[in-house]
């Protein structure tokens, strides 16, 4: 097998694992975030990704949980929760020197943060514009032009002009 061919087996198979972990995580109810403000520092941070944890109506939340919820329609965010009242949360970021405005309903929690991955919501958030996908697309042809050229590059082998041995004739 030429060195070309193992290159394309392992990135292939490791993009189908990568695939295959973030479809069995999705399918599980795991759902992840791009951070994109400070306002959870240090413990999060812009371009972290939060992983989140399925809740549900029964779903109990304490003083101290860390939340991404929906404040408003078409909003998500992510912080800790400060305080608990009949009126519903009260949450906060850490980097914030007050609560938020109003009381989150459990309702609009729509997981409790599970883990956090450093950097990685970086790479989502870079690619929501749309010069960064097209960036991204003359890469990916670069890359291939440069990948075709290299296959079919002669090697030192083919550029040797080629030896014509001459025998002699025999007599007939």
């Amino acid at each position: 097998m030429t060195a070309r061919r193992v290159v394309t087996l392992v990135l292939v198979v490791a993009f189908l694992a990568l695939f295959g972990m973030a479809a069995y995580a999705w399918s599980n109810g795991l759902r992840a975030y791009a951070v994109e403000s400070d306002s959870m520092s240090p413990a999060i941070k812009t371009g972290d990704i939060v992983v989140d944890l399925p809740t549900n109506s029964t779903t109990v939340y304490q003083v101290g949980d860390v939340v991404t919820f929906h404040p408003t329609p078409g909003v998500t965010t992510t912080h800790r929760i400060a305080a608990i009242t009949q009126n519903g949360y009260v949450t906060k970021g850490d980097a914030n020197q007050t609560p938020d405005v109003g009381y989150v309903q459990a309702g609009n929690i729509v997981g409790r943060v599970a883990t956090v991955v450093p950097y990685a919501g970086a790479v989502i958030m870079f690619f929501q514009h749309p010069a960064s996908i097209a960036l991204l697309a003359l890469l990916l042809v670069g890359l291939f032009v440069a990948w075709e050229l290299s296959a079919r590059r002669p090697s030192a082998e083919d550029a040797s002009p080629p030896v014509v041995e001459h025998y002699p004739e025999r007599p007939r």
